[in-house]
């Protein structure tokens, strides 16, 4: 079987099915075909198929033309940011050309106000009789129910207007203006989306936003595979391969939280496939359960399963992620000589402390900085030294030369806290942070374009004074698209923070403020 896995944006497909190729009912466009986006789940294939069937059935000779669907394992696409999972497709519009027969399209057309599209010369007519039919199809499938068919608005009125004009029934209208959503991108197809199967349900399909009143509600299902998946962890009978799909099952469909108890004692399990995904599975899980994932981490010799805890503690910020990182971190030899494992672990250990940078690792990194051998070890622990300290310090220097500067800078300064460390490298910087409270969200924002160590520093504590709001892990992305994150946010919010941000745009450019007029009465 085709299993939906996920959501629509984030998830993937498992044994994603194809459009039946030729065909004399449905066929894709060029563009997506050689894209080879032609796969989804089962129901979604057969949704298309008999729909397509329907409406060759009544409009003989007609064929309905598809956009993009999903890869063959779902995941992300270029051209969209849902067809993650199988559950989405495009449908190009039912078209009439020039002289009102039907048009066998080659590509998307986009449909102005007035019903036409008019491309590299050729004219063609939104044929309202069948996109309406289409519609309706969809809408009224026996056996499996349409989510949301995405629209622009001067499409979706005429339609609708059509509709009425047909005489419509009351809960065909309910169901169009409760499924047809307006998005004014999709101009030149429909884009459609089907609920999960209760198959998929339980695979770790997760349906998101509306659920229609005549959908039938997917929690209990979800409740019972839940339950099933509890009980083959207890299970004195069942395998190593079955309890580690349940614990994959139970990660997917966001039900491990709430269980931790049973999903972190699947990590003393004798089979090392179970162990790995339980500690899969802990990346999601609440509480405090990260000083029993360190201790798992100290006993555990499988490699695949240590990279997975390591990934999960990167899930968690608190003293035990920093002692059990310190603690591998003074594994590395002199000679700089790493095993296989360490070569995965430690660029994930050092790339979480750059992004988490604190003090308490600034001791262990500098008493293992590498003297030879592993440039790219010595690379990364410098950076993450760095972000910590709030400063650039070796520059172009040599690795011995930068070795030593680190080491001094480290003695002579070690007695500060941290905090003294970030305001001085800001100062440093050339940025006027005084206290990192509100009234500094301005030079914060400004300290984003600075040298790496800054900008990291400056991200961080802009995040702290938004109060959760902002969460998304800018530290990934281009400094550019950082700036325009924290300053659109802060300059729409600026009231609530009290400060002035009139001097910039909302992507962070440099404007002269507006000049305040002054009334009649101070003129006077």
């Amino acid at each position: 079987m085709a299993f939906s896995i996920g959501t629509t944006r984030d998830g993937y497909m498992v044994n994603g099915r194809s459009l039946p190729q030729p065909s004399l009912l449905i066929r894709q466009l060029p563009v997506p075909y050689e894209r080879g986006l032609t796969y989804g789940t089962q129901d979604l294939i057969r949704f298309l198929v008999d729909t397509g069937r329907a409406m060759e059935k009544k409009y003989p000779g007609t064929i309905m033309y598809m956009g993009n669907m999903g890869a063959r394992e779902g995941g992300d696409i270029s051209y969209s940011v849902s067809h993650n999972s199988g559950r989405d497709a495009d449908i190009a519009y039912y078209l009439l050309d020039d002289r009102g027969k039907f048009a066998h399209p080659q590509h998307l057309h986009k449909i102005n106000r007035m019903m036409r599209s008019r491309e590299a010369g050729a004219v063609y007519t939104f044929d309202i009789e069948k996109n309406t039919t289409l519609v309706e199809l969809l809408l009224t499938h026996p056996k499996i129910d349409i989510q949301f068919i995405f629209l622009a608005k001067h499409l979706r009125s005429a339609i609708r207007k059509e509709f009425v004009t047909r005489g419509a029934s009351e809960e065909l209208l309910a169901r169009f203006d409760a499924v047809v959503q307006i998005q004014a991108a999709h101009n030149d197809h429909f884009h459609i989306r089907i609920y999960c199967s209760d198959a998929d349900i339980c695979a770790g399909c997760v349906d998101k936003s509306l659920i229609h009143e005549w959908h039938e509600d997917p929690l209990p299902k979800r409740d019972k595979c839940v339950e099933r998946h509890l009980s083959t962890l207890s299970s004195s009978k069942a395998d190593g391969i079955h309890k580690a799909a349940a614990l994959q099952r139970l990660a997917l469909m966001d039900a491990a939280r709430g269980h931790e108890k049973k999903v972190l004692a699947m990590l003393g399990d004798d089979d090392a496939r179970v162990r790995l995904a339980a500690a899969m599975a802990s990346e999601a899980l609440d509480g405090n359960v990260s000083e029993i994932l360190a201790q798992r981490l100290a006993l555990e010799a499988e490699a695949d399963v240590r990279a997975a805890l390591i990934a999960a503690l990167t899930h968690y910020e608190d003293a035990f992620v920093r002692q059990a990182f310190n603690a591998e971190l003074e594994k590395i030899s002199e000679d700089s000589i790493l095993s296989e494992a360490q070569t995965a672990e430690l660029p994930m250990i050092l790339k979480y402390i750059s992004q988490h940078p604190h003090a308490d690792h600034a001791q262990t990194l500098v008493s293992r900085l590498p003297q030879n051998g592993r440039d790219e070890l010595f690379a990364q622990m410098v950076a993450a030294l760095e972000v910590i300290y709030n400063r650039h310090i070796c520059r172009e220097l040599e690795r011995g030369a930068c070795a030593e500067k680190i080491y001094l800078w480290h003695e002579s300064h070690k007695a500060q806290t941290r905090q003294a460390w970030l305001l001085a490298g800001f100062k440093n910087a050339g940025f006027d942070v005084k206290n990192i409270d509100n009234a500094d969200i301005p030079a914060l924002l400004d300290a984003v374009s600075g040298p790496r160590p800054v900008s990291v520093n400056a991200q961080l504590a802009l995040k702290k004074l938004s109060k959760g709001k902002l969460e998304q892990n800018s530290l990934d992305w281009a400094v550019q698209d950082a700036i325009w994150y924290y300053t659109r946010y802060f300059k729409r919010n600026a009231k609530k923070f009290k400060i002035d941000l009139s001097d910039r745009d909302e992507k962070g450019n440099h404007i002269e403020k507006p000049v305040k007029k002054k009334s009649k009465k101070s003129r006077k």
